[in-house]
């Protein structure tokens, strides 16, 4: 059996980044109508591996200067679920827009605990439980360079603490991190773009200095665009993702099929130190309050600890329905439905994947 670093998760970070506030709300424009729109959202979800998920999400959207007519609207909000197996998380959250979107403000805080499990190949071919504990914060700030272009700093701070059966004692770890970010964001809206791009490069370093016991860096690109069709009404969307772990990297670090680009994978099985994945997506809005999706899409690892899995195309291939709630902002909720490679998966959903 080869021998592997003990897996750990992290789990409330992509939750609350990808879940919450890139997917919060969706809406035809910028701002909304007023200073302050709250949303009592609930949040039901299913998972192979950690079942039936239920909690809530009370957010609100406000717009923080009646002058300041061109930043779109900030976003706010706390959000806490519990799931069938026992795994829990409880976080705040928030992302700004100041100064005539000259500055991008995001944070989020909170702790946690994910029950979840990893693959062993060849000879045991076997998925063993695992349990990690948790807490973590994150403050990213961006500044306007020139117009469209935004430059920025971020930092990430992550306890955790992994059990399993096979393994003893736990393992435990604290990662910081520094991180410098760039954006070529000429959506036509932060919330639900009908035509345009967004760009994002990201460098995220865990260096001595900031007492890591593990160092290591990390590099993504991602470019997302968005075209209009049947007269501005649907949207046809792509995404291309890369990303690469260099240095002693932590299994907590890995990129995973399926917890943010690709959907139909949901046990977990698919992680390395590099991850490529492309996707397509329909968006069609055949009503005032009610519409579809299909997507499509194929993603790729390697430096995967199960050797046979390095460079495995991994198609996905799914559909998905959405309910606008609230109509000025053409805030959606909805679900997903996806088939994988030997795999398939529940996304109960706001708004769009990317």
């Amino acid at each position: 059996m080869k021998v592997i670093k003990l897996p750990s998760v992290i789990l409330i970070f992509l939750l609350s980044y990808h879940i919450l506030l890139a997917q919060g709300f969706s809406g035809t424009g910028e701002r909304i109508e007023g200073k302050f729109k709250f949303v009592p959202l609930p949040y039901l979800n299913y998972d192979r591996v950690i079942g039936v998920s239920v909690g809530a999400i009370p957010m609100a959207m406000f717009n923080l200067s009646e002058k300041d007519t061109i930043s779109p609207s900030s976003i706010g909000g706390i959000g806490g679920l519990y799931s069938e197996n026992g795994s829990w998380f409880g976080m705040a959250f928030g992302r700004l827009y100041l100064k005539e979107d000259s500055w991008r403000i995001t944070a989020a805080g909170g702790l946690g605990q994910r029950n979840f499990q990893f693959y062993i190949d060849n000879p045991i071919n076997a998925f063993f439980p695992y349990t990690t504990q948790g807490d973590f914060a994150y403050v990213g700030v961006q500044r306007k360079i020139i117009p469209d272009l935004y430059g920025g700093l971020n930092f990430v701070y992550i306890s955790f603490e992994t059990s399993t059966e096979i393994f003893d004692p736990s393992f435990s770890s604290i990662l910081r991190g520094l991180g410098l970010s760039l954006s070529l964001d000429k959506r036509s809206s932060v919330y639900y773009p009908r035509n345009g791009l967004l760009t994002e490069v990201e460098y995220s370093t865990y260096p001595e200095f900031m007492s890591n016991d593990q160092v290591s860096n990390q590099v993504s690109a991602s470019y997302n665009h968005y075209f209009p069709s049947r007269g501005n009404i649907d949207v046809i969307a792509a995404r291309f993702f890369g990303g690469a772990g260099i240095g002693d990297v932590n299994f907590n670090q890995q990129f995973i099929v399926g917890d943010v680009d690709i959907r139909g994978y949901s046990q977990g099985r698919y992680r390395g130190n590099y991850m490529l994945s492309a996707q397509g997506e329909y968006r069609w809005n055949f009503h005032r309050r009610i519409g579809a999706v299909g997507y499509a899409g194929l993603a790729t690892v390697f430096g995967s600890n199960n050797e046979d899995d390095n460079g495995k195309i991994l198609p996905g291939i799914g559909t998905g329905l959405r309910y606008t709630f609230m109509k000025d902002t053409h805030s959606n909720i909805g679900f997903d439905i996806a088939v994988g490679d030997g795999d398939w998966g529940f996304y109960f959903r706001f708004s769009e994947a990317f």
